[in-house]
Formats: structure tokens, C-alpha cells, sequence
């Protein structure tokens, strides 16, 4: 009869061996991550932390006393935060114009029209532009008696100020932000449509599928995915990275028509020196893109569908 403990075979590593071999293993991933973590922890985890503390505080950037909720109550008592949200959202209309000028791009590339290795290159082009450059860019362009007057004078039309202009200038701003960022949406459609399988397009054109029904039935549904990421992340920066274009373009005119949450944080934090009151509008801009995220995310249909399916 066995006892249940037979020796192991001679030659075999044993149980404490392995362990021990595990254990360094072990040791040496945590050591490897380590860098990284330390690295996130400095430069997200505790500034962060940081500015939700400040944000409860009456800071100058020195000196900071606790003021309870007080710098909520102010924010959502002073009237230009409704305005500058309500600018945000007024910029969201960008989402569905980048989202369109992106497929329209990757459709035509991905289907090699005359001319595509151009085209590819010059959509990738506001990609690798600073906000910055191209701000200036967009601001010189439609500046009085600027390049876009210019063409208007061309066809009769008369002088606009679109700077001046509330509407104008909004304008200005969301075709900067469609331009910056259409690229970037052509190279992940491109990806997600390489993924598609090449038979049902041949199947489309051998029924006759025009170029608008393939799009529609096959193209859309296949790449939903890529779709709904591009969707989440552009309404991301569009609530917290439009600082560089507002503030070459417009400075936040007129008046404060075109300011948006992140860049009347920077005039609070920066140019009034009220440093909590700055940590509670990023924080309170944090929970709304946050929010957003989220109910994009639970809210987008899942039309994924599996090749071979």
C-alpha cells in the first residue's frame, strides 16, 4: 500500500525549490513595476489628491485654511459658470463633426481613391501640429482682411468679423478642434476596419451594394467599437484640452462666449490667484467628464459584431 507521500523522482525540482523559484520571479516583476509606480504615484496619485484637499481650502498657493464646502457654494453661485458649461456643451458639437469627417476620410483611404497616399498624408498632417500652431493658424486665417476674407471678397461677399462675433468666433474655434483632430480618428478607423473581413465587401459588390448601403450595413456596424472610443475620448477633450485653441484664438471672447471650464480655471487659478477655488472648478470638471464617460460608455449601442458569425 502507498502512504500518499511518495518521494518525488530523482532529478525533479522540489516543492520548496519551486516555491522559492516562484517567489523570485515575484520579486523581481514587483521590482521591474516598481519605477512605474512610484512614477504614477508622484505625478498623478498625489497631485490629485492634492487638489481634491485644496479644493475644500482657502489656498494662495502658500497658506491654505479649511473652508468646508464654501468654494462649491461659490461656484455654483456665480452666474460664469453657467455660461462657460454652457460654452462646453455648445463645443460638443465637434464630437459628431469628427466622428463624420474621420470615416469619410478612412472610407476614402481604406478603398484607395486616386490620389489616396496624399490624401493620407496630408489628414495626418494637424495630427503631429501643436494646438498652439494650429490656433494661430486658424486666428491669422480669419482675422480681419485675413486669408478667409480674402476668398469671401473673391465671390462678392462683403468683410465678417468672425472674432468679434459671439457666433463667429465658436465657429472658428470648432473648426479648429474638427481639423486637429479628424487625423487621429482616420488612423484608428483605418485599424478597426482592417480587421474586417475583405469577403463581405465582395459579397456587398456582388449584390450590388452602392457605395452608401456598404458604409451603412457593413463599414458602421463593424467598426462600432472604434467608433464609440473616438466618441468618448473627443468629448474628454473637448471639456479639458481646448485651453490652447481658446487662448491663441479668442482669449475667451467675446466677452466670455467662447471660455470653457479648463481655461476659466486657469484665468481663476493663475491670473486671480485663488488657487482652492481653482481646485474645486477641476475637480468639479473632473466628476462631469467623468459622468459623461460613463454614460457614453453604458449608453452607446453595442453593435460589435463577430466575423464568422
Amino acid at each position: 500500500m502507498s502512504s500518499g507521500h511518495e518521494p518525488a523522482p530523482e532529478g525533479s525540482p522540489s516543492v520548496t525549490d519551486t516555491e522559492r523559484s516562484r517567489k523570485k520571479r515575484n520579486f523581481f516583476s514587483y521590482g521591474a513595476l516598481a519605477p512605474a509606480a512610484i512614477l504614477v504615484l508622484g505625478l498623478m496619485v498625489v497631485p490629485i489628491g492634492a487638489t481634491i484637499w485644496h479644493s475644500f481650502t482657502n489656498w494662495d498657493g502658500v497658506n491654505s485654511q479649511f473652508i468646508g464646502l464654501k468654494n462649491f457654494d461659490l461656484i455654483f453661485h456665480n452666474p460664469i459658470i453657467y455660461q462657460v458649461l454652457w460654452n462646453s456643451v455648445i463645443f460638443l458639437i465637434s464630437v459628431p463633426l469628427i466622428l463624420a469627417a474621420s470615416l469619410v476620410a478612412a472610407v476614402l483611404v481604406y478603398e484607395k481613391v486616386l490620389g489616396w497616399r496624399v490624401f493620407r498624408f496630408l489628414f495626418f498632417i494637424p495630427m503631429v501640429l501643436s494646438p498652439v500652431i494650429i490656433g494661430v493658424l486658424f486666428s491669422t486665417f480669419f482675422l480681419p482682411g485675413g486669408a478667409v476674407d480674402q476668398l469671401l471678397r473673391v465671390f462678392g461677399l462683403g468683410n465678417y468679423s468672425w472674432l468679434g462675433n459671439v457666433w463667429g468666433a465658436r465657429f472658428v474655434v470648432i473648426l479648429a478642434l474638427v481639423w486637429a483632430s479628424f487625423g487621429f480618428g482616420m488612423v484608428v478607423i483605418l485599424s478597426a476596419m482592417s480587421t474586417v473581413d475583405p469577403a463581405l465587401y465582395d459579397a456587398a459588390n456582388i449584390d450590388g451594394a452602392s457605395w452608401w448601403r456598404r458604409l451603412r450595413s457593413i463599414t458602421i456596424p463593424m467598426i462600432s467599437g472604434a467608433l464609440q472610443f473616438l466618441s468618448v475620448i473627443n468629448v474628454i477633450y473637448t471639456f479639458t484640452s481646448l485651453f490652447a485653441f481658446v487662448f491663441v484664438i479668442t482669449s475667451g471672447g467675446p466677452g466670455f462666449s467662447t471660455t470653457t471650464v479648463d481655461y476659466y480655471t486657469y484665468i481663476t487659478t493663475f491670473e486671480n490667484g485663488q488657487f482652492g477655488y481653482g481646485a474645486a472648478l477641476a475637480l468639479l470638471l473632473f466628476l462631469i467628464v467623468l459622468t459623461l464617460t460613463i454614460a457614453q460608455v453604458r449608453l452607446f449601442p453595442n453593435r460589435e459584431v463577430q466575423q464568422g458569425s
